[in-house]
């Protein structure tokens, strides 16, 4: 258990020292550029500080103060321009920009300083010390326990020159009052910027690490997955998984072909909106001209980099339904003949009676296979199936994409027309009459072809029911079957 506490107390001091590494050196990065344009600046305003030492105050009778004060201004351009000279050279090595950033911090203190202790001999103001120290802790803020030091050394020297220059002890205590407080007050500026940086620059780091992570969960999810912001579309990620599934190679960052239309894009935000996942959401997908793909799709809502998004998830599920297809169609189409089965097809007519807005005009035909019983006691059950199958094929061939054709029983098929008129009707049932003929005409089979058929026109709105309607036609077609008993009656006489 020591051991435990050891190693994580370790880890964690491991992790607080690393990151403060990075941030010395991010903030080292940052103090070291803005001393590049500090030195500019000083060195882009140096002539005006060559005017007012040579020229403006050429007649004032203090030398010592001229003196000092241009010493000031020329070792603030020469300062300026060995950092120049240097920073080229120094600021690809992080270990040598604290050190260089920590001299230049106390020289400007110090000049400062010296500065405000020159303006005693003439002026009696420290404004040019005050200046420096807000200056530093704010353009500056450097390690804390470092510019505490800064300031407490250079304070002193300050308050050592104050003394033996100020003559006045009122004055003196006033202005040792005043200092000190502005001391104070920039050392607490400058903690509080170094503060708000190191936090700034911890929280950033623990977003940086939190992305790369989710990244690096997201690459290695087994499943597609996609991160899609919710406003424009676009996709910001997506796994190799994903590429592979959707095929999506020269598509673009547009998320729109996950989506069956805009108006399921909105629905699905909605929803996010409201419960924050989304799941189950079945979709087909035609991955391209010759592959069709179903996809379990599930979605989450999540921030991104302050964005807010849609986390995708799809899961194939294609086999199923395949597999659920293939049932369907063993639970939907009759095994002899390949066409609907009566489960199937009077379904079909029921949504057409319901009165929805399936419903469309259609005429009905019942169709009775003649003699079946007939051919299966003196040729067997084969014969009989060949029988229906053959009658079957003849009725595909006038069955096109709008109609249904199904088989209602053993002998009887039905077919339903849909957008046509009654004579189009008759003419159908005329070729596949002109179609038996020819088969029975060639004798290639050993039995005779021959259906009886009855008709109903439906009209949406009709008050009758699927029922009454099958009723109605299969009367129909008992009066031509009547019909044709009689002629084979008559034809054994």
């Amino acid at each position: 258990m020591g051991k435990s506490f050891t190693m994580r107390l370790l880890n964690r001091t491991g992790i607080r020292s690393s990151s403060d590494r990075e941030f010395f050196i991010f903030n080292d990065d940052v103090l070291f550029e803005r001393l590049k344009l500090v030195s500019y600046m000083l060195i882009f305003t140096y002539p005006t500080f060559f005017i007012v030492d040579f020229f403006l105050l050429k007649g004032l009778s203090h030398p010592v103060y001229k003196t000092i004060l241009a010493a000031v201004h020329i070792t603030g351009l020469i300062i300026s321009l060995i950092f120049i000279m240097i920073y080229r050279y120094f600021r690809q090595k992080s270990r040598s920009k604290g050190s260089i950033i920590k001299l230049y911090v106390f020289l400007y203190l110090f000049i400062g300083a010296v500065s405000s202790l020159n303006s005693q001999l003439l002026t009696g103001n420290i404004y040019a010390y005050l200046i420096i120290l807000f200056g530093v802790a704010v353009f500056f803020p450097i390690q804390p326990k470092i510019l505490l030091t800064n300031l407490i050394g250079t304070h002193l020297l300050f308050v050592i020159g104050l003394f033996f220059l100020e003559q006045d002890r009122v004055s003196f205590l006033i202005k040792l009052i005043n200092s000190t407080g502005a001391a104070v007050i920039s050392f607490t500026i400058g903690l509080a910027f170094y503060s708000f940086r190191k936090n700034d620059f911890s929280n950033k780091s623990k977003l940086s690490r939190n992305e790369e992570s989710f990244r690096r969960l997201f690459n290695l999810s087994p499943n597609p997955l996609i991160l899609i912001k919710t406003d424009t579309n676009e996709i910001l990620l997506m796994n190799r998984q994903a590429l592979e599934y959707f095929q999506l190679q020269g598509k673009g960052t547009d998320a729109s072909f996950l989506f069956r239309s805009a108006q399921e894009k909105i629905d699905i935000i909605t929803r996010l909106k409201e419960l924050e996942s989304v799941k189950n959401l079945v979709v087909e997908h035609q991955i391209s001209t010759d592959i069709r793909k179903w996809s379990m799709l599930h979605f989450e809502l999540v921030d991104y980099l302050d964005e807010t998004c849609m986390l995708m998830g799809a899961t194939d599920i294609t086999d199923i339904k395949k597999t659920e297809e293939e049932l369907e169609k063993q639970a939907s189409y009759d095994m002899l003949t390949g066409v609907r089965n009566r489960r199937s097809g009077i379904e079909q007519l029921r949504k057409q009676v319901s009165g929805g807005p399936e419903s469309k005009e259609f005429f009905l035909c019942f169709m009775d296979i003649n003699d079946l019983k007939k051919v299966n006691d003196r040729l067997g059950h084969a014969f009989g199936d060949e029988l229906i199958r053959t009658c079957c094929e003849v009725f595909n061939r006038y069955n096109d994409h709008h109609d249904v054709l199904f088989r209602h029983g053993g002998d009887e098929f039905i077919m339903i027309f849909f957008k046509k008129k009654m004579e189009e009707v008759e003419r159908i049932w005329d070729n596949i009459q002109r179609d038996f003929h020819v088969l029975n005409e060639l004798k290639q089979k050993p039995f005779h072809l021959s259906v009886s058929h009855g008709l109903y026109h439906y009209v949406p709105g009709a008050p009758i029911t699927v029922e009454e309607i099958l009723e109605t036609a299969d009367q129909e077609m008992y009066k031509e079957k009547s019909l044709y008993k009689k002629q084979e009656a008559s034809i054994r006489r």
